[in-house]
This record gives C-alpha cells, sequence and structure tokens, in this order.
C-alpha cells in the first residue's frame, strides 16, 4: 500500500505542475492537443558489464508552447546481471521536454529532435531488497510526426537515489533506456489562427457564416450579400430589388398570397379571389370604373360618374353631360360632344332596358322664350345624334328647361357658363 501511495503522489504532483501552467496567447496557434505514447525498449546497466534487460513506457503529455512539453509517465524494466541476479525498476515521472525546431507550431517539418529532464519517483527490486526514492532522468531523442500519429524514439540515463542499507550497499544507480514508440494526439488539430474553411476572405474565428459557397461574395462578417435586406443572400435570391420590408419566398421573391400576380407588397387589394383579373394594383378590373369588378358586372361601359347597382347597372338620376358644347346661339354641337356622346350611346347600348331624358339649359342672357326655345332645340340635337348611334328614338325625350333651373348665379361669367349645360336624367326599370 505505501509504495501504491508514493506513486500516487508522484502521478498526482505531476498533473498539478501540467495543468497549472498558464499557456501564452500563441497556444491558439499552436497544436497542444494532449498526447498519449507507449514505448517498449531496452535498459542497460551503467557499468563495466553493461547488464542489458527490458523496459516499457506509458505516458502522456501535453505541449505549453510550441517549444515545451511536459511529459507525465510511467516507467517498467527489468534486467539480469552476469551472475543471474534480477535488477527490476518501476518508475513514475515528469519530464520537462524542449524542441529546439518548434515541434508544435502549426505546419512544423517532420522531423524533430528533443531533449530535456525529468523528476522521478522509484522502486528498485534487486538481490531480495526492495528500494524507494527520488531521482533525475536526462533525455534525448526523435519524433517523426505523420497527420494521425507521431513515432518518437529515445535514450534515457536513469538516476535514481537509495538510502544505503545491506544489501544495496551503493546508494545511486545508472542505468540507460533507449526506446521506440508511438505517440497519438487526442482530438482533432488545431486550426491556423487565420484559417478560412469557406474561402471566402473572412477567417473562421470571425465569420458568422463558416460554410458560405466557394465564390460567393460576403460581406466583412462572411455572411452572404443581401442588397435588398430581404433575408435571401444575393447569391440564390432570384429577385433582388425586392421593396423593403417585403415578404419573400425561399427565392427572394415577393409573397403573392391571392394569386393574382401582384405580390403582397404592392397589392392594394390583397384578398382577391383566385382567377380574377386584376389591374397593376392588385385590384380587380373594373374598365368603366363604376366600382364592380367586370367578373360581375352585368352592364359594362358605364359612363363615368353615373351612380349603380350591385350588377354594375345604372340606377335613375341625374347626371350633367360635361364635355357637351354647342356653337355660339346656336343647336349645333361642336366636334368635341360627338365624342362625349358616342360614349354615352356605348353605354346606353349595354343597358337597353333604361330610358333617358335629355335636358337643355341656359344662362338668362335673352328672353325667357328665346333661351326656353334654344335649350329644347339643343336638347334635340343630342337625341338626334344618339339616334345616329343606334339609341332608338323610344327610349329618349328631349325637353328645354331654358333658365328656369340655373344651377348658380347669373351675375357672373363663371356662373353663367354653369348654367349653359345638358343633363342626362336616367330612368331605369330596376
Amino acid at each position: 500500500m505505501s509504495k501504491l501511495r508514493n506513486w500516487t503522489i508522484a502521478l498526482a504532483l505531476g498533473c498539478v505542475a501540467t495543468t497549472g501552467y498558464s499557456q501564452d496567447e500563441d497556444e491558439r496557434v499552436i497544436d497542444d492537443r494532449w498526447r498519449i505514447h507507449g514505448m517498449v525498449g531496452s535498459m542497460v546497466a551503467d557499468d563495466s558489464d553493461f547488464d542489458t534487460g527490458f523496459q516499457y513506457k506509458f505516458g502522456i503529455g501535453k505541449p505549453i508552447s510550441r517549444y515545451v512539453m511536459l511529459d507525465l509517465y510511467g516507467t517498467y524494466g527489468d534486467l539480469e546481471t552476469e551472475i543471474g541476479d534480477q535488477y527490476e525498476r518501476t518508475a513514475a515521472g515528469l519530464d520537462v521536454l524542449f524542441f529546439p525546431a518548434r515541434a508544435f507550431e502549426l505546419d512544423s517539418r517532420a522531423l524533430q529532435p528533443f531533449f530535456g529532464a525529468g523528476a522521478t519517483y522509484h522502486d528498485v527490486d534487486f538481490i531480495g531488497a526492495s528500494e524507494t526514492g527520488y531521482g533525475t532522468d536526462m533525455i534525448v531523442g526523435l519524433m517523426y510526426q505523420l497527420d494521425q500519429v507521431e513515432f518518437r524514439a529515445e535514450i534515457r540515463y536513469q538516476v535514481d537515489n537509495i538510502e544505503e542499507e545491506p544489501p544495496l550497499n551503493d546508494d545511486t544507480f545508472y542505468t540507460y533506456g533507449a526506446m521506440l514508440g508511438v505517440s497519438v494526439p487526442l482530438g482533432a488539430k488545431p486550426l491556423p489562427y487565420n484559417y478560412d474553411s469557406d474561402g471566402d476572405g473572412v477567417p473562421d474565428r470571425l465569420d458568422k457564416c463558416p460554410n458560405t459557397p466557394r465564390g460567393t461574395r460576403v460581406d466583412s462578417d462572411g455572411c452572404p450579400l443581401d442588397k435588398d435586406g430581404d433575408g435571401v443572400p444575393d447569391f440564390r435570391d432570384k429577385c433582388p430589388n425586392t421593396p423593403p420590408g417585403a415578404k419573400v419566398n425561399v427565392d427572394g421573391c415577393s409573397i403573392d398570397d391571392d394569386r393574382d400576380g401582384v405580390p403582397n407588397d404592392i397589392d392594394q387589394c390583397p384578398n382577391t379571389p383566385y382567377g380574377t383579373p386584376v389591374d397593376a394594383r392588385g385590384c380587380p378590373l373594373d374598365e368603366d370604373g363604376d366600382g364592380v369588378p367586370n367578373k360581375i358586372d352585368q352592364c359594362p361601359g358605364t359612363l363615368p360618374g353615373m351612380k349603380v347597382n350591385s350588377r354594375g347597372c345604372v340606377i335613375s338620376q341625374t347626371v350633367e353631360l360635361s364635355g357637351v358644347h354647342f356653337e355660339f346661339d346656336k343647336a349645333r354641337l361642336m366636334l368635341d360632344s360627338k365624342t362625349v356622346l358616342r360614349k354615352v350611346a356605348e353605354s346606353l347600348n349595354n343597358e337597353p332596358d333604361v330610358k333617358i331624358i335629355i335636358m337643355g339649359h341656359t344662362d338668362s342672357v335673352g328672353s325667357d322664350a328665346y333661351n326656353k326655345r334654344l335649350s329644347q332645340e339643343r336638347a334635340q340635337s343630342v337625341v338626334d345624334y344618339l339616334t345616329t348611334q343606334g339609341i332608338g328614338r323610344t327610349r329618349m325625350e328631349a325637353i328645354g328647361y331654358g333658365e328656369s333651373k340655373p344651377v348658380a348665379s347669373n351675375n357672373t361669367d363663371e356662373g353663367r357658363e354653369r348654367n349653359r349645360r345638358v343633363e342626362l336624367q336616367v330612368i331605369s326599370p330596376n
């Protein structure tokens, strides 16, 4: 038990020494992985006879800089003297190994010489006696590095101090250990300080998007550029100029929830029934502008400004025919008036059940009788023209009111102009 306790103390002291080392800032660029190793070789006595036997070693080490590694280990050796006596040595120790060619710097050369010194706690059994004590080792060796393992060869000069007690008359034993073995680093090899795994020009230590596809343009964080800020990087954004705040799909294109061809971000009628033709605003087409979409408008071509029912057909009402003008002091229509009346005829043809009254009005200039006659003739002129456009006379009536129904004061030019007008009264069966 005392022997086991002593070895345990030695191992604990070695662990404290190893883990307590304060690594410098350069640890991020050295291969500081823990390494386990096993070795086998010969043990040779340092005396005139050079008695020879075997020796085993097993240990664990850790680099603490690009030059230095601490090695905690245990060894067992056994040799036989010329007269047949057995010399057995069991030791635990801590080595400080120095690699002058910076073995633990990333991308260092494969073959690395080293030397060092160590402190040991040992137990020696010889000619029937067992003694323990402390000693020192001197080490030189070579290490050859491969991707997954490291081959090690070392020669150790082992000095074991013991108390002078019979039958061990010497107070110090000297042996050599010559061994070959393999060291295995644990875990993945550290990456260079500026390693850039995705080749985007931003090192992994700063790269917030470390798996960017090769050739993708990135920002200072290593993330793919997204010029329109829609969350879809430019390299797979099929709609790279999406308006800010627009809701997009995986291709970076604005979502069109009602599938009318107008994306949500500009769709002013976002819940259009599927299949409904829409305008550029995403609203159902309403070519006559009566507020009833084409799809359900039973009376297309309604005159602008006319009131309609839910089917898009006009209801009974009176509207002014803006743009209908006559030659001065005559009932003859001017050319621009015929353009307006053709649209009136088109609307009436779409609603064959509607009847109309054309009402003529004048200002107060002239006698009442003259103005009434002129207004009647002008209203009739409108009826006559609509007849040429295919509207039956039985659907129309002309009435002249003269100056009897002014809508503005006749004391001003502006007022008199407003009073000279033609109105359309619609009589709908609906």
